[in-house]
């Protein structure tokens, strides 16, 4: 089966639970067109990161038939193991606690996707890591382990990593939590470099709304185990719907952002 080529991404029917008749997302519809914006944001603990990972391809759905997801028009869980792995490469993962590996470099840490999944040589690899350790402002710190670094540091070092394989799609998950202020605004204005230079399409699990407020992303919620439609946050704060308004300004920085305006 296969899905529109405008998509890069694109989830069918999806359900998920940990253990029979505990539902934790159900009936998930979504699509992500090139040079998309959007975050995921709900409750805690409602199954937000899981859903990430199942568009991601790193969780499968519960196994009805009708649940898909597709990589640029492609049904991952029906293509061969060798299209699918090509298909991944197309895309770059952030997870929330980084995932470096601690007894790595972080130009061994960037380098690690380059070394298994592409045919670059030595010499390539290594200018492609230093482009992205400029680029994401970790120079003078390549050579140090992660221990070593600061969070802020370290989440830039993930998204070094992810951006060196040139996804068309970039997954991240709440990589703004536990930042300071400093590190936040850092990291907003890397994302905005990443959509504008690298033509990235972004889908962005965060209980931080600022950026959407300041980037122009689009909003989803996840609410009652099923996802809502992707809308402004303008939008968003007018809905009829209560919960949703008292969500959306419940969420870290948007108050904040809000009263700014």
């Amino acid at each position: 089966m296969t899905a529109p080529q405008e998509w890069l991404c694109e989830a069918r029917g999806l359900s998920f639970g940990w253990k029979a008749g505990d539902i934790l997302l159900e009936d998930i519809n979504l699509t992500v067109a090139p040079g998309a914006f959007l975050i995921i944001t709900g409750e805690s603990g409602r199954g937000k990161s899981t859903l990430l990972r199942l568009l991601a391809g790193l969780e499968r759905p519960w196994g009805d038939p009708l649940e898909k997801v597709f990589f640029f028009g492609e049904d991952i869980w029906e293509v061969r193991p060798e299209r699918l792995r090509q298909l991944r490469r197309q895309t770059g993962f952030v997870f929330q606690n980084s995932a470096l590996l601690s007894n790595m470099t972080i130009t061994q840490n960037i380098a690690v996707p380059l070394r298994y999944h592409t045919t670059l040589s030595d010499r390539e690899i290594a200018d492609r890591c230093r482009f992205w350790i400029d680029r994401l402002l970790l120079t003078g710190h390549e050579d140090k382990r992660p221990a070593l670094l600061s969070l802020g540091m370290q989440r830039r070092a993930a998204v070094a990593r992810a951006m060196a394989m040139e996804p068309r799609l970039l997954f991240m998950d709440e990589p703004l939590s536990g930042l300071d202020a400093r590190n936040v605004e850092t990291m907003l204005s890397l994302i905005a470099n990443l959509r504008a230079l690298q033509d990235v399409a972004i889908v962005m699990v965060s209980h931080d709304l600022q950026p959407a407020n300041l980037l122009g992303g689009l909003v989803s919620l996840l609410l009652d185990h099923h996802l809502r439609p992707p809308r402004t946050l303008t939008d968003l704060l007018r809905s009829e719907d209560p919960r949703e308004r008292d969500l959306i300004r419940s969420q870290a920085g948007f108050k904040e952002s809000r009263n700014e305006s």
